[in-house]
C-alpha cells in the first residue's frame, strides 16, 4: 500500500443540506487515491449512492409529519367552527376557546382536537363560553380519571345536569360525585351514564341530590344491576313510592315503609333508603321478597333489595366516599395520568 494512502486522513464535516455535497466529495478524493484501488473506488461510489439515497429517506418522512400536521390544524379549526355555530361563539370568546383547548391539548392526554369536540356538547347543552371555560377542566379530569373518550364524557355530564335539574355551575361537585362512586363502587363513567339517562329527570323533578342518588346507583351496581337495568328500577321504585297503588300504600304502611321529604317538599333519597334499611332489613327473607315485590314491582324489587341488604360497611364507606368527594376527579386524574 503506498505512503499516500496510509496517511489518507478524510474529515467529514456536513450540515444537513450540505450532506450530499460533502458524501460526494468523500468519493473523489477516495478515487484520487489511486487508479490501482478498485475496490476503494467502488467503496466511494457507494457512499455517494447512499447520500442520495439519504436524501430521498429524509425528505419522505419529513413530508408525512408535514402533512399529518397540516391536517390536524384543518381539523380542529373545523372542530372550533362547529363550536362556534353550536354555542353562537364567536371574536374573544372563540378566541378563548380555542387557547383552553390548545392548552388542554399540550397539558393533557387529550388532544386540542378531543377537547374542541367536547366543547361542542357543551354548546349542545346550552352552555355559554364562560360555562364551558369553567366545566371543560372538571369533564377532562373525570374522563381521565375514568378511562372514557372526552367528548362521550361531555355527552354525559351535561346530559346528567340537565336531567336532575342542575346547571354548568354544578360541573365540578358532579364529576367529583361521579369520580367517587365509580372509584368505590361496581360502576363506571358510561354505565352510570346510562343509569341516570332512564332515572335522571325523574329523581330531578323530586329534588333528589345527586350524591344521595349516586349511592343508590352504587350499591345496585355492587349488586350486579348497571346502566339502564339500575336506572330502570330506581325510576319504577321512585314513583311506586310517590304514587302507591291501593295495595302498594297498605304494605308500607303494614311495614312502615315511608317517602322521607325534606322541609321543603323535595325527597330526602338518604332518609328514604335508611328507612326501608330499618324497616325491611330485620324481615326475613321471605316476608321481605313479598313486602318488596308489592311495593316496587318485580321487576324493580331487586335493585331494591340490593340497597336494603347492602352491609353496613358497605353502605357507610360509599356514602361517606360521596360525602368527601370534593376534589375526586382531579386527584384521580393526576394520577392515571
Amino acid at each position: 500500500m503506498s505512503t499516500l494512502a496510509k496517511e489518507l486522513k478524510v474529515k467529514i464535516s456536513a450540515d444537513a443540506n450540505g450532506l450530499k455535497g460533502a458524501l460526494n466529495n468523500i468519493s473523489k478524493e477516495i478515487s484520487k487515491v489511486s487508479k490501482d484501488f478498485e475496490g476503494l473506488k467502488k467503496v466511494g461510489e457507494g457512499i455517494s449512492s447512499v447520500g442520495k439515497k439519504l436524501t430521498v429517506g429524509l425528505s419522505l418522512p419529513i413530508a408525512g409529519i408535514g402533512a399529518v400536521s397540516g391536517k390536524t390544524a384543518m381539523d380542529f379549526e373545523a372542530g372550533m367552527n362547529k363550536v362556534s355555530a353550536i354555542s353562537g361563539a364567536t371574536g374573544k370568546d372563540l378566541e378563548k376557546l380555542e387557547n383552553l383547548a390548545k392548552e388542554m391539548g399540550r397539558t393533557t392526554k387529550f388532544t386540542s382536537l378531543e377537547s374542541a369536540e367536547a366543547l361542542s356538547y357543551m354548546g349542545m347543552a346550552g352552555w355559554k363560553t364562560q360555562d364551558m371555560l369553567n366545566g371543560l377542566p372538571g369533564i377532562l379530569s373525570l374522563a381521565s380519571a375514568g378511562g372514557t373518550d372526552l367528548a362521550l364524557t361531555s355527552d354525559i355530564v351535561t346530559d346528567g345536569l340537565t336531567a336532575m335539574g342542575l346547571t354548568a355551575k354544578d360541573t365540578d361537585k358532579f364529576v367529583d360525585i361521579m369520580a367517587s362512586t365509580v372509584s368505590n363502587a361496581n360502576t363506571s363513567i358510561e354505565l352510570m351514564g346510562e343509569t341516570l339517562a332512564y332515572v335522571g329527570p325523574v329523581a330531578g323533578s323530586l329534588g333528589i341530590e345527586m350524591d344521595d342518588l349516586s349511592v343508590a346507583i352504587g350499591l345496585m351496581g355492587n349488586a350486579g344491576l348497571k346502566g339502564s337495568q339500575a336506572g330502570t328500577s330506581l325510576r319504577a321504585g321512585l314513583t311506586n313510592l310517590v304514587k302507591p297503588t291501593k295495595e302498594m300504600k297498605n304494605a308500607m304502611e303494614k311495614y312502615g315503609v315511608e317517602l322521607v321529604k325534606n322541609a321543603d317538599g323535595s325527597v330526602d333519597l338518604m332518609g328514604t333508603m335508611q328507612n326501608l334499611r330499618n324497616v325491611l332489613g330485620e324481615l326475613d327473607q321471605t316476608t321481605q321478597a313479598q313486602a318488596l315485590a308489592t311495593i316496587f314491582g318485580k321487576e324493580a324489587m331487586s335493585g331494591w333489595a340490593s340497597i336494603v341488604n347492602a352491609s353496613e360497611s358497605d353502605f357507610n364507606k360509599l356514602t361517606e366516599a360521596i360525602a368527601n368527594s370534593e376534589g375526586s376527579a382531579k386527584s384521580m386524574a393526576d394520577t392515571m395520568m
